[in-house]
């Protein structure tokens, strides 16, 4: 309650006038509660997300890929080392001569020279050397084995009798056809190598004598071989 300034009579608070003369009450001055600042900038919340920056995903992604490529890298040379020792090294053409005899001819090194000596079992034989001291011998005799097979399991029983070690056997192409490749460890602890090509009943043989299997099986000498060319 409030009372009149005038005349004393009371009235309630909210009373624009008294009700006894009429005096108008002033207004009440209302409190206005301070307000917040609109444009007060607030903090920024910091994301609470479990996924990983962009930045941290494409550096994982590039090391992925690294990986990925470089695995890609290692097979694909691995595949290029492996048909490369399939293949023996041509023989330059400019440095090369060419042996021929009958329908029989191959290519070999014009550094080789043709030296003389005998094979008691194959007369006219052909003899060459190389750099390294490997004897290359070759000699072409008619034959009444049946097939290839029969050649060459009679050339191993030849040098396990003669007390030879056979170390390899196995089946080449030559010249579009069969070839047999046998390497024999000497009882002198030298190697020889036999190279059999047949056909029409014609045995066609290069044999290789060395000191080692490294130089009865170069690329040079490899390179000789392959070259074989029966017309």
């Amino acid at each position: 309650m409030k009372k009149c300034p005038e005349c004393g009579n009371p009235s309630y608070d909210g009373a624009p006038v008294c009700g006894n003369c009429g005096y108008k009450f002033p207004k009440a001055k209302v409190a206005v509660p301070k307000g917040e600042d609109i444009f007060q900038k607030k903090p920024k919340e910091k994301k609470t997300s479990n996924e990983e920056s962009t930045i941290n995903i494409l550096k994982k992604k590039k090391l992925l890929i690294g990986i990925i490529l470089l695995i890609t890298l290692i097979v694909i040379c691995g595949i290029v080392l492996t048909g490369s020792s399939n293949k023996s090294t041509p023989l330059p053409t400019t440095d090369s001569a060419k042996f021929s005899e009958g329908n029989f001819g191959f290519k070999y090194p014009s550094g080789w020279k043709e030296i003389k000596q005998v094979d008691e079992n194959h007369p006219g034989a052909k003899f060459f050397q190389n750099a390294e001291n490997t004897t290359i011998e070759y000699y072409n005799v008619s034959t009444s084995s049946a097939s290839l097979k029969e050649v060459t399991q009679e050339r191993i029983s030849y040098a396990q009798e003669t007390g030879s070690f056979v170390d390899l056997v196995e089946t080449i192409t030559l010249d579009g056809r069969n070839a047999s490749n046998i390497i024999l460890e000497n009882a002198d602890g030298d190697y020889t190598r036999f190279v059999s090509m047949f056909s029409d009943g014609e045995l066609y043989v290069f044999k290789i004598d060395g000191n080692s299997i490294n130089s009865i099986t170069s690329d040079e000498i490899n390179s000789v071989v392959n070259s074989a060319d029966i017309k």
